[in-house]
C-alpha cells in the first residue's frame, strides 16, 4: 500500500459513515424506501446508496419490507430501519411511584410498566422499586437498550446525578441516586434531570413553546418549579438548582416581601402539616365566584406574578409558559397576566402549557428517542418524532 493510499482510507471510511447516516436519516423520516428513492432524496449516486444499504442490512440495522409494484421496468426492493435494532427507555420517578415506557427505533411505543407507591414516600422505598421496574423493562425490550432518560421529582445535581435536598420541599425523596442505582442494570449511562426541566423541553419540542428558543416554564402543582430555557437548552445552574421559583421573593398577603411558597402558606393553601400545596383547594378557590375566594384567587395570581416579575427582569425570556395542575386552570393565566402587567419592568408574553400532566415523561421520551436515533447514525434534528397514539400514554391499550 502506498502512502497516498493509506491517507485515502480514513477519508473513505468517513464518506461511508456519512452516507450511512444519510440513508438512516431518510428512512427514519420516510418509512420504507427503495434504493432509487434513497438516491433521489439524498442526492447520492445509486451505486453508493446500494453499498450503504448492503452494509446496513449486514449490520442488522435495515431489513427488506416488500417489492415495489405498479411501475414499468424492474421492481425495486423497499428497505426500512429494523424496529428491533434499538430501544429507548423513558423513566419517571417520584412520590407517586415509577413508570417506564419503551420505544423502538422509530419512536413508536412498545411497552409500559407502572408501579404506584403510597404518598408520601422516600428514597428507601423508591430506590428498589426503580431498580426492579427498569430491570423488568430491559428484560422485555424488543431490542438492545441504547438510551435511558430519567425524570425525577426534585432538583438533580448534574455532576453527581443525585437529588438535591431543599427546605420546604413537598417531595422528600431523601438521598435518591438514580445514576448509581441504575448503573449495574444498564450498558449505557442514563441521563437524569428534574421533571420540570423535562416538561419544559417537551413544551419546546411539541407544546406551547415550539416557536421559542428563549422562555421560562413554570410548573404549579403540589410543588412549584420552573425551568429557564435558552437556545433550546435548559439552564441547570452550578448545582442543578436553577429555576427554584418557590424560593423567589414576592409580595405576601400583608404587603411584605416573602418567598412565594411562604406567600401561599399565608393564604392557607398548603396541606395540613406539609409543605405541599393543596391542589384541590387551590382549584376550588380559582373556580369559585364568591367574593372571598375571588379575592384569594387574585392574591394568588399577584403572588405568582410578583415572582415572575423578578424572573423576567433578570432573564428577559421571550415568553413565560404556565403549566401544572393549577397553572393551567381556567382563567388563571389571565389573572396572572393582568397582575404581571402592573409589576413587570420588562413586558413578557404569557402562555399556557398544552401538554398537561404527561409533559415531564414526554420530555424524557423525546430526549431518549432522539439520542437513540443519533446513536444509530441518523442526523440529529432532521426528523420529527411520531405523534403519540391512543391517548396520553402513547401505548396501545
Amino acid at each position: 500500500m502506498t502512502l497516498e493510499e493509506g491517507r485515502q482510507l480514513p477519508r473513505l471510511a468517513l464518506l461511508r459513515e456519512l452516507t450511512d447516516q444519510h440513508v438512516l436519516a431518510r428512512l427514519l423520516d420516510g418509512g420504507a424506501l427503495t434504493r432509487a428513492e434513497l438516491a433521489t432524496r439524498t442526492g447520492i449516486s445509486k451505486p453508493t446508496i446500494s453499498e450503504s444499504v448492503r452494509r446496513l442490512v449486514e449490520g442488522g440495522l435495515l431489513e427488506e419490507s416488500g417489492q415495489q409494484t405498479g411501475k414499468r421496468g424492474p421492481s425495486g426492493t423497499f428497505y426500512r430501519v429494523r424496529r428491533d435494532a434499538a430501544t429507548a427507555l423513558a423513566v419517571s420517578v417520584g412520590p407517586d411511584g415509577v413508570q417506564v415506557e419503551s420505544y423502538d427505533v422509530t419512536g413508536r411505543p412498545t411497552g409500559r410498566l407502572r408501579h404506584a407507591v403510597a404518598v408520601p414516600t422516600d428514597a428507601e422505598h423508591l430506590g428498589p422499586l426503580l431498580g426492579h421496574t427498569v430491570r423488568a423493562a430491559v428484560a422485555a425490550a424488543t431490542g438492545p437498550v441504547r438510551t435511558v432518560s430519567v425524570s425525577v421529582a426534585g432538583p438533580v445535581d448534574q455532576a453527581t446525578g443525585r437529588l438535591v435536598a431543599l427546605p420546604d420541599s413537598p417531595f422528600v425523596l431523601g438521598e435518591l441516586a438514580p445514576r448509581e442505582l441504575l448503573a449495574p442494570l444498564l450498558d449505557v449511562a442514563p441521563r437524569i434531570d428534574n421533571d420540570v426541566n423535562w416538561a419544559a423541553l417537551a413544551e419546546h419540542a411539541e407544546g406551547a413553546a415550539r416557536d421559542l428558543d428563549e422562555f421560562f416554564f413554570v410548573y404549579l402543582g403540589p410543588g412549584i418549579g420552573a425551568a429557564s430555557v435558552s437556545g433550546g437548552a435548559v439552564r441547570h445552574g452550578a448545582g442543578g438548582l436553577a429555576g427554584e421559583l418557590a424560593h423567589v421573593l414576592t409580595v405576601g398577603p400583608d404587603g411584605r416581601g416573602v418567598r412565594l411558597v411562604a406567600a401561599l402558606a399565608a393564604q392557607g393553601l398548603l396541606l395540613p402539616g406539609s409543605p405541599a400545596l393543596d391542589v384541590e383547594r387551590v382549584l376550588a378557590v380559582l373556580a369559585s365566584r364568591s367574593a372571598p375566594d375571588r379575592e384569594a384567587g387574585d392574591q394568588l395570581a399577584r403572588a405568582v406574578a410578583g415572582a415572575l416579575a423578578s424572573v423576567t427582569a433578570l432573564l428577559n425570556p421571550r415568553a413565560v409558559v404556565l403549566g401544572g395542575p393549577w397553572g393551567g386552570a381556567d382563567g388563571f393565566s389571565s389573572r396572572v397576566r393582568a397582575a404581571l402587567a402592573g409589576l413587570a419592568a420588562v413586558p413578557t408574553e404569557l402562555r399556557t402549557s398544552t401538554l398537561g400532566a404527561d409533559a415531564a415523561l414526554s420530555g424524557a421520551r423525546i430526549d431518549a428517542v432522539r439520542r437513540m436515533q443519533a446513536a444509530l447514525g441518523g442526523v440529529p434534528g432532521t426528523r420529527h418524532l411520531p405523534e403519540r397514539e391512543n391517548g396520553p400514554s402513547g401505548v396501545p391499550a
